[in-house]
């Protein structure tokens, strides 16, 4: 059966649209069934069946071959999820309809092999456009080099603004806000992907616009076999225990000789995996002003980009942003040991999938901690002779 199009779709009735989204019947052997059926058992019953067709059909396409990640599959599952939860939300509007049409519209897209499916995501009835610098951010990534890293919170985002027209055009902006702000947080995500994606070899190439469904063949063609080769430049195990972190003293700025060796081994990883890059994030503790703190961990981020450029860390390769004291560290019970784990500049990575932790073999607490614990380190070293000449005394035969 040919792929429905997704505007005639949209006038369908929710159980018209999902079981012409399933293959049950033909568009002109539908009835359109009005809204106020549904308090019927056996209409929510069917219409629950249809929704679960049509997500087991997409369940069949990625067990097939379509990428979890593919863009037109990944943006079918956020028109049904927009759907089932209006259904369950009760709304009354023709939104489920609507949106249940471009679901399926995608699906059979992708079921018959169309190849150049649309990447336009279509502002539906029951919404309205709002967020343009979004919806322009959505533009951009589509021309985008990395477009291919960025597909899957791409086509997300893209649905998350539609229904976040369609809460504020029913409901209004506080129960839209969510939903833009899930756009906004998929926008980010996009754009870092994008902005870090490795492409092919073929430096004249650009990476691929989008996957495309792979088409039925009838005898399967065995490929020859795939062997993995690791060359010596990209051993594997400098991407397990990479450190995260590195920490500075009170009121410092200063590179100690414990964040040195750390540095030492950004840099080394950064070396063998040319295509990586990485944010570094400037910290401070609690105390003191907000302006202080700000310029404070403006000079510890660069700091740490000034070493790895004398690593040589190329300068492209590093982004910095100063946090102040926005994200101080709350994970010990002793105060000192929070700020100390506090003052630090962390390094994100991006291009490659790395098992980072937070270190702390570089963490400086201050004078009054150190002073008070060789204070008792002494104390305690006292009590220890004290016991020792005592038990000297007691021993009988000795002068």
């Amino acid at each position: 059966m040919s792929a429905p199009n997704p505007s005639r779709l949209a006038t369908l009735s929710l159980c018209s649209a999902l079981w012409l989204a399933a293959g049950a019947v033909h568009a002109e052997d539908s009835v359109v069934q009005p809204q106020e059926t549904r308090i019927s058992d056996e209409v929510v019953h069917a219409d629950l069946t249809g929704l679960k067709l049509l997500q087991d059909r997409i369940a069949r396409l990625n067990a097939g071959g379509v990428g979890a990640d593919n863009y037109y599959l990944v943006k079918a599952q956020a028109w049904l999820d927009f759907a089932y939860h209006e259904y369950y939300e009760n709304d009354r509007s023709q939104v489920i309809e609507q949106a249940v049409g471009q679901s399926a519209w995608l699906v059979g897209q992708m079921e018959t092999a169309v190849a150049n499916i649309t990447l336009d995501t279509p502002v539906i009835e029951q919404s309205q456009r709002l967020r343009e610098d979004l919806w322009t951010i959505a533009a951009d990534m589509k021309r985008h080099q990395g477009f291919a890293c960025a597909a899957a919170p791409l086509a997300e985002m893209e649905v998350r603004l539609v229904w976040a027209g369609h809460e504020n055009k029913e409901l209004g902006w506080r129960h839209a806000r969510e939903h833009f702000a899930a756009a906004e947080r998929l926008a980010k995500r996009a754009r870092k992907l994008a902005d870090n994606c490795v492409c092919p070899p073929e430096a004249t190439k650009p990476c691929p616009i989008a996957e495309t469904p792979p088409a039925v063949v009838e005898t399967p063609v065995m490929p020859p076999p795939v062997v993995p080769v690791v060359t010596p430049e990209q051993p594997p195990s400098l991407l397990v225990n990479v450190p995260r972190n590195v920490h500075f003293a009170l009121d410092k700025s200063d590179i100690s000789g414990g964040s040195v060796v750390v540095l030492k081994r950004v840099a080394e990883i950064l070396k063998v995996y040319p295509h990586m890059t990485i944010t570094l994030e400037g910290h401070t503790d609690s105390r003191a002003s907000k302006g202080y703190n700000l310029k404070l961990s403006k000079r510890r981020v660069d700091a740490v980009r000034n070493y790895l450029l004398k690593l040589g860390v190329s300068a492209d390769r590093m982004t910095t942003i100063a946090m102040g004291m926005e994200r101080t560290l709350s994970a010990e019970s002793d105060a000192l040991m929070n700020h100390a784990l506090s003052r630090r500049v962390e390094v994100a990575y991006f291009g490659e999938k790395i098992e980072s932790y937070a270190q702390r073999d570089d963490l400086q607490l201050e004078a009054a901690r150190q002073a008070a614990k060789k204070a008792k380190a002494k104390v305690k070293a006292r009590s220890k002779a004290g016991r020792k000449t005592s038990t000297t005394k007691a021993r009988p035969g000795r002068k």
